[in-house]
């Protein structure tokens, strides 16, 4: 998925990230991938914040460590 977003992002040009969307007219193509970018790196963080609160696994035995 990521390869084939890059790819089609990269046929587009500068014109086409500033033309409007026809579903939110007061908004461009710049500023949604914008938000999408920004919101990705959010979910990201959210997700390592998570991740990092989780218990600890003893991969030998597959038991959780308290």
């Amino acid at each position: 998925m990521r390869r084939v977003t890059l790819e089609t992002l990269a046929a587009r040009d500068d014109a086409w990230l500033e033309r409007t969307v026809s579903q939110a007219p007061r908004i461009n193509a710049h500023w949604g991938w914008f938000h999408v970018a920004e919101d990705e790196i959010n979910h990201r963080g959210q997700i390592r914040w998570l991740r990092a609160r989780l218990p600890k696994r003893d991969i030998s035995v597959g038991r959780i460590r308290i």
